[in-house]
């Protein structure tokens, strides 16, 4: 195999992944990416001191300034929370909300 054939190999075979990423399914929460959402569940659990298993993804916003607010059941009870990442799926800040 030549240098430039496996080179060639190479770059179809990242493409393909490429492609494949792009097409596959993920977990979207009011337009919110599925890193934001697994980011938020793995920051709430440390915050809040619960097991990640306990807490649900409920829905969320995405406002223009490329904030996305995902709203979180937590425990049992499913208490409510609020997650905020920014445009790279980076965590802001995980909160419980004020019982209404």
């Amino acid at each position: 195999m030549t240098m430039r054939s496996s080179i060639h190999l190479a770059c179809a075979a990242i493409a393909g992944l490429l492609l494949a990423a792009c097409n596959s399914p993920g977990i979207r929460v009011g337009g919110a990416p599925e890193a934001s959402v697994k980011n938020c569940v793995a920051a709430a659990a440390r915050e809040l001191r619960v097991p990640p298993g306990s807490i649900v993804a409920d829905k969320g916003t995405t406002p223009r300034d490329g904030v996305y607010t995902i709203n979180l059941k937590v425990g049992p009870q499913g208490r409510s929370a609020v997650c905020t990442t920014d445009e790279n799926s980076a965590v802001i800040g995980v909160v419980y909300k004020r019982p209404e």
